[in-house]
């Protein structure tokens, strides 16, 4: 696939992807409780289920023990090898699914992703790089998700950073929280102004293979979330570090749904909980008490 991205092209790429993880419907899942990541008012289990080509997958999924319906949450993983567990005042008022994609811990049996190195996997051919798989992971984590007892399926929310909006674009999604860092939005061009990976990992690509580079920005141009944005109908908001605002303005303002940018105080604690009485606004849920401790994406 070369020269510019194509409309058609992006809907048949991911149409075909959404097949092969519709024709996972049904296929089994395996939970176990997790004791020492439970109390005595949630529970987490882990559960295990089939990615497409058969790669085996495992996400953390936790939720309050008594009530419910709840309000389905998606993590979608972020850039690095481990997933942590759910934090404290999501599980206790979601049922909240923290994927492991392929290549990350717990979901490393036949692939181990290499940080940095994921980014560039595969490339330069759309079929062949690697974050086609993990998008269809994340689809597939939502489905599964869905069809878990005592889920509200009709009010899906998803976090993460730009790989959550590629989810959101693909899922019916009510309530989106993008958390930068940014991935894949406008990345070609992005990485072209900075040598701080993971981004620099696309211009180590470019020098290394510049026979490649054409068809190698026609596939990234596949996932960035901008393109997709206009599925989105989710109520989005889109907390972002000032040098990313630009980056995040451009996402947030293609969103068909409604959309706002919160620019990071640099204050981790007052940032988690903007973002989390957002998320609880957005979705209905309960507001948390925290503990707000600082955090990365999710």
């Amino acid at each position: 696939m070369s020269g510019n991205l194509d409309a058609q092209e992006l809907m048949s790429y991911w149409r075909t992807v959404g097949y092969e993880v519709s024709a996972l419907a049904g296929s089994g899942v395996e939970s176990e409780v997790l004791e020492r990541h439970s109390d005595e008012s949630t529970v987490t289990h882990g559960v295990r289920f089939e990615g497409i080509g058969g790669y085996p997958l495992f996400a953390y999924y936790s939720l309050p023990r008594e009530g419910g319906p709840f309000i389905p949450l998606f993590h979608a993983p972020g850039y690095g090898s481990v997933v942590g567990v759910p934090t404290v005042e999501r599980r206790s008022r979601y049922a909240v699914m923290a994927l492991c994609h392929r290549g990350q811990r717990h979901s490393d049996k036949f692939y181990r992703a290499a940080y940095p190195g994921l980014l560039t996997d595969g490339l330069p051919g759309a079929g062949s790089y690697v974050w086609r798989g993990v998008v269809a992971d994340c689809l597939r984590a939502i489905d599964v998700l869905l069809s878990r007892h005592n889920v509200d399926g009709q009010r899906l929310a998803i976090s993460g950073n730009d790989l959550g909006a590629l989810a959101a674009a693909l899922r019916p999604a009510k309530s989106l929280l993008v958390v930068t860092p940014l991935i894949f939005t406008r990345l070609a061009e992005r990485a072209g102004s900075t040598d701080a990976y993971p981004l620099q990992e696309i211009n180590d690509y470019r020098r290394t293979c510049p026979d490649r580079w054409e068809e190698a920005k026609s596939t990234l141009g596949l996932f960035d979330p901008s393109a997709l944005a206009g599925d989105i109908s989710a109520n989005t908001m889109v907390a972002c570090t000032a040098g990313e605002k630009e980056a995040a303005a451009s996402l947030a303002g293609r969103v068909s749904g409604e959309s706002e940018v919160y620019v990071n105080t640099g204050y981790g604690y007052l940032d988690h909980k903007a973002q989390e009485d957002w998320l609880s606004a957005s979705t209905g849920a309960p507001l948390s008490d925290g503990p707000f401790l600082p955090r990365g994406f999710s």
